[in-house]
């Protein structure tokens, strides 16, 4: 954290250090042209890449590949990325690439190599590229390493020839997104892998999968095989693709969503489903006055957390009262406040149920080495009585309700300063600008890349607050959240397809911080990169 907290300070000086010297050039700039003074030579063009790099110098032989070119590493953990960028880097030109051992380079050969790296804050992510006769990428620890390698490889998407000078790289925020709702629709392996190879490729470095919904629960359950959903992927399937995801420095985040959104579960139980006053029944939630309930999703998680080696467990907790397009009242649930009263005090308020589940879900997930994350919709001003544990990461989306009712009358969610201040971390999942849904009402609010690109700032919340500089380090970052409202809608070829342009924009707003020109030429950058849909 403390690390991060130095980094947002970094930032915020160098944003003020961009502003003074912008406009000491123009003012310097114009004062020499008025006397006449004669045009210096234009420098190199910095290297295209997307995201954009952070710093650029130029200065220096330029780099041209070797017609033997070897990829030399410095550190043993470093021979996976060597390995594969010389494989990448061979599949591009056409010539043998190797990899080996120890810094002895040759001109047109490359090194990689670990250290800390200057004029950039402490992050390992970091990265600095010195282009010379040989080509030098130093990381701060191996992610900056690969992502160094990266850009190498978008460097040399047209040509052979890198001009000289320096490259600084560094992300904006530490979390960096895309989340693929599997439980909706499912997406083979092979898809997954090539989205995680595209993230990889845009530097982003979290992938969160939602693997149960409305048309299936995806994981394989020995605990409860009556969950597992025909289409769906095995222990082993999981093992391997979080293999895959790690070369390409992308952790997942699994989500199975409770209390709500658990109609591939409940399909198994219906006696669990939570049943209103007027006998009117819900496919999504559980009833958390029912024990059994508590005995299922404890049964689930204990299957599932251990198989996941990542930091997070993500526990849902949205919608819990969504009856379609309408957000149901606790006042129709007699039971749930009859069970608060019971469990957590005369005191206790129904909305307490769901805070209480997500404390009792965080503690199976915190056992197991994990912290836990969930959605923040739940999280009304004065509905509950119970405190959260601040050690829960939330994905801040929604001002309270659903999409479609963003503003509910029973009360408005807390704000990210609020949770903040609560000992919260937070992202932003801002609904819309961060959302791709398929088919749906809710498609109709996807945003077009060119307006996220050119209006969407990732500092900005949902409900158009932005987190003082003191709170700025609970600030994970942000990402591309892909809702298959209606799976019938695209394939998910069609789907890649479709996120090709959104993604890259939530890229490049997220580890750059800002644009880099207008909409026009990013997209042109994407695609001399050779960044199109996998």
């Amino acid at each position: 954290m403390q690390a991060w907290t130095a980094l947002a300070r970094w930032n915020a000086r160098r944003a003020i250090r961009r502003a003074i010297t912008g406009f000491v050039v123009v003012v310097l700039g114009s004062a020499a042209l008025s006397v006449g003074a004669p045009r210096a030579a234009a420098a190199p063009v910095a290297p295209q890449t997307v995201p954009s790099a952070q710093s650029w110098m130029p200065g220096g032989s330029a780099f041209t590949v070797g017609e033997r070119p070897r990829v030399h590493f410095a550190r043993a953990d470093l021979r996976t990325i060597a390995d594969d960028l010389a494989a990448e880097l061979e599949a591009r030109i056409g010539r043998p690439v190797h990899a080996e051992p120890g810094v002895d380079a040759a001109p047109g050969d490359i090194v990689l190599r670990t250290g800390r790296v200057p004029d950039a804050p402490d992050t390992a992510e970091a990265y600095r590229i010195s282009i010379a006769e040989t080509l030098e990428l130093q990381g701060a620890d191996l992610p900056g390493v690969f992502y160094a390698t990266r850009s190498v490889l978008q460097m040399l998407r047209r040509s052979g020839t890198i001009p000289g000078g320096t490259v600084t790289d560094w992300p904006q925020y530490r979390e960096r997104s895309l989340m693929l709702d599997v439980g909706r629709e499912f997406m083979p392996l092979d898809v997954l892998r090539a989205q995680i190879r595209r993230m990889g490729d845009l530097k982003l470095n979290v992938l969160h999968l939602h693997l149960s919904d409305s048309f299936g629960f995806r994981l394989a359950s020995e605990r409860r095989p009556e969950i597992t959903a025909a289409q769906h992927y095995s222990k082993q399937d999981i093992r391997d693709l979080i293999d895959y995801a790690a070369r390409n420095q992308v952790e997942i985040v699994p989500e199975v969503d409770f209390p709500g959104h658990m109609n591939g579960i409940l399909a198994a139980y219906p006696e669990l489903k939570l049943r209103s006053r007027d006998g009117t029944v819900s496919d999504a939630a559980v009833d958390l006055s029912d024990p059994r309930g508590y005995e299922l999703m404890r049964d689930i998680l204990e299957e599932f957390v251990p198989l996941f080696p990542g930091r997070y467990w993500h526990l849902g907790g949205d919608e819990f009262l969504l009856q379609g397009s309408r957000v149901a009242t606790y006042d129709e649930f007699p039971q749930l406040g009859s069970y608060a009263r019971a469990t957590y005090g005369p005191q206790a308020r129904p909305a307490d149920v769901l805070l209480g589940l997500i404390n009792w879900g965080a503690d199976i997930v915190r056992a197991h080495g994990k912290r836990p994350r969930i959605w923040n919709d739940g999280l009304r001003v004065g509905e509950a009585t119970l405190a959260l544990a601040p050690d829960i990461v939330i994905d801040y989306w929604s001002k309270g309700g659903t999409q479609l009712e963003p503003l509910p009358f029973f009360g408005s969610a807390r704000t990210p300063a609020d949770l903040v201040a609560a000992g919260h971390d937070v992202r932003n999942a801002t609904f819309a600008p961060t959302y791709y849904v398929t088919g749906g009402d809710i498609a109709k609010f996807n945003v077009p890349p060119m307006a996220a690109y050119e209006l969407w700032d990732p500092t900005v919340f949902v409900d158009g607050t932005r987190l003082p500089p003191e709170q700025l380090a609970h600030h994970l970052g942000a990402g591309l959240l892909v809702w298959c409202d209606d799976p019938t809608a695209q394939t998910p070829q069609q789907i890649s397809v479709s996120i090709t342009m959104p993604l890259a924009v939530q890229a490049q707003l997220t580890w750059r911080g800002a644009r880099a020109g207008g909409y026009a030429e990013f997209a042109d950058r994407v695609a001399a990169v050779g960044l199109s849909a996998p």
